[in-house]
């Protein structure tokens, strides 16, 4: 009997096989593959069915050699984390938001493939570079989500599909397991993205919280409370040492409602939620907007920003990957080189000149504000200063980060959450506490602008910098 018994389990089992690759699982189980995920900051969950599809693509593979945080593991040295498992965390959260808020099972598989493939939009050094490439005629990362999801949009270069053997694209993955892949792409921006159609042939008598407009799903990968930041606060908090970003996200999610066509969040939440956004600003401030982080990030983006003629066009670099990014600046032109080897190295730029906000008038904040929306001007006033203080162009940086942030993260001004009292009203964040509008505006770099020079040229260039821009 007991032979007969191992008999049945040995059956039963077949089919099942176990590798490990870079400390990821495949299970197979009659047919069902699944991944089981080894990860730094949810511990072991899997991914299966229609994700563990699309972790074989190249759009999501070519995420792995993606940072998240860019250069920013040149002032915090353990920062060499990847879109690629930002990702995997964020398909997780996103379906431990969906049993939240009670989703049925085809919203849950919507939400969870939408938050998997939320980045695979994103070009070399993501945010660093992305507007540089837009400026060029390319998209933002936002489009070429869409464009990928829909399939308009290849992330291949010339040559590279030979090396891609029986490749199966992202909407035909979605459509072979029923899912709509316009549906998928309509959710990346979030709010008021996804139409009415859906929600008329799914809603169900009795349920009690149906609008003509349900905005949940679409919050949930791109609002004030969304998977997405949930992740990449816990994960860039992790592997930078720096513990701002850690936050009591079960809680939060534990105290998530489907209410009214968006989400909401119960009374006894509201200080995981306070938690989080406090922890978003203080994030943006102490690393995301680290003054030495900003250096290095506008060395690498004035070396491509000034070496177009002699770099591919905007589609080919956008279709590259980190490393690839180090190899054409290399090959690009002095100046070009000389940025990547002191990046290399870490021979940064050093600060010279900033302002605080209330140390400037209007009239200088409208020239900041001009500088930063136009980057031939701002080209302008840096070789002109440059000139004047003896240096060769390129060596006079000016940033202003703060415009920056409203192209990286818009969300950062959004704190009108839903919040629902024990006595079971529904009532704004800020009716309960002053937080929200204090994060509203708060500043998340202190200094409004910087100039950026040579070592043992500072003294020069702030004189210069200083007559140019404010006399």
């Amino acid at each position: 009997m007991y032979l007969i018994c191992i008999s049945i389990v040995l059956q039963f089992f077949v089919t099942y096989h176990s590798s490990s690759i870079n400390g990821e699982h495949t299970l197979a189980y009659t047919g069902l593959a699944m991944k089981t995920i080894n990860d730094a900051i949810h511990g072991q969950f899997r991914i299966d069915g229609v994700r563990e599809e699309l972790l074989k693509t190249p759009e999501m593979n070519k995420l792995s050699h993606i940072k998240q945080l860019g250069l920013a593991h040149l002032v915090f040295p353990g920062a060499h984390h990847t879109r690629f498992e930002h990702s995997l965390g964020v398909s997780h959260v996103s379906s431990m938001m969906a049993d939240s808020l009670g989703l049925d099972s085809y919203e849950t598989d919507t939400v969870s493939v939408a938050a998997l493939l939320h980045d695979v939009g994103h070009g070399p050094y993501s945010h660093t570079l992305e507007h540089i490439l837009h400026e060029r005629g390319g998209l933002d990362h936002m489009s070429i989500t869409e464009g990928i999801i829909v399939g308009d949009y290849d992330v291949l270069r010339d040559g590279e599909d030979s090396s891609i053997q029986n490749r199966v694209s992202v909407p035909e993955i979605l459509e072979n397991h029923g899912i709509d892949p316009k549906e998928v792409a309509a959710l990346i921006r979030g709010p008021d993205a996804r139409g009415s159609e859906r929600n008329l042939l799914s809603w169900s008598e009795g349920r009690t919280n149906f609008v003509q407009n349900d905005k949940t799903m679409a919050h949930l990968i791109h609002g004030p409370v969304d998977c997405d930041q949930i992740d990449y606060l816990l994960r860039d908090s992790h592997f930078t040492g720096v513990k701002h970003g850690v936050i009591d996200h079960r809680r939060l999610i534990m105290c998530l409602e489907r209410h009214g066509g968006d989400i909401s969040v119960e009374e006894g939440g509201l200080p995981a939620l306070e938690g989080m956004l406090v922890a978003r600003g203080l994030m943006y401030s102490a690393v995301y907007f680290h003054r030495v982080t900003r250096v290095t990030e506008v060395m690498l983006s004035r070396a491509v920003e000034r070496s177009e003629e002699n770099t591919p066009d905007s589609f080919d670099l956008q279709r590259r990957v980190d490393a690839e990014i180090w190899q054409v600046m290399h090959e690009a032109g002095d100046f070009a080189r000389d940025m990547i080897r002191r990046l290399k190295y870490r021979q940064l730029l050093k600060v010279c000149l900033s302002r605080r906000r209330q140390d400037l008038s209007e009239e200088d904040i409208n020239l900041l504000a001009e500088l930063a929306s136009n980057s031939d001007k701002r080209r302008e006033f840096e070789d002109e200063i440059a000139r004047r203080s003896g240096l060769e162009p390129g060596y006079v940086a000016i940033d202003v980060p703060n415009i920056k942030l409203l192209l990286a993260e818009p969300r950062m001004s959004q704190v009108d959450i839903r919040i629902i009292g024990d006595d079971g009203r529904t009532r704004w964040l800020r009716e309960h506490t002053p937080i929200a509008e204090a994060l509203r505006n708060r500043q998340v770099s202190q200094a409004v602008f910087y100039v950026m020079t040579l070592p043992g040229h500072e003294d020069k260039v702030s004189q210069v910098s200083e007559n140019i821009l404010f006399s």
